[in-house]
């Protein structure tokens, strides 16, 4: 039986080159958010590079939980 289709939920613009992809993803048997480098290749394509990290489905309110709570911080200190 064929895995599910990757789907990418957002796509944040790193620089003019790099941009990182939030991407829901079935690997082993296993539906997790993958966050990947994307960068421009030869002739304007987008491809993702390795580098990136993998979330378990039932770990991404944590993560979300560790970025709010980062975006607090930055804004106390910004000013």
């Amino acid at each position: 039986m064929p895995g599910r289709p990757d789907r990418i939920v957002a796509e944040i613009r790193k620089s003019a080159r790099e941009s990182v992809r939030v991407i829901l993803r079935e690997k082993g048997g296993q539906l997790g958010a993958d966050l990947r480098i994307a960068s421009t290749a030869g002739q304007g394509s987008i491809r993702e590079t390795q580098k990136g990290l993998r979330i378990p489905l039932g770990r991404i309110g944590e993560l979300i939980d560790a970025l709010r709570e980062a975006q607090r911080l930055a804004s106390q200190l910004d000013g």
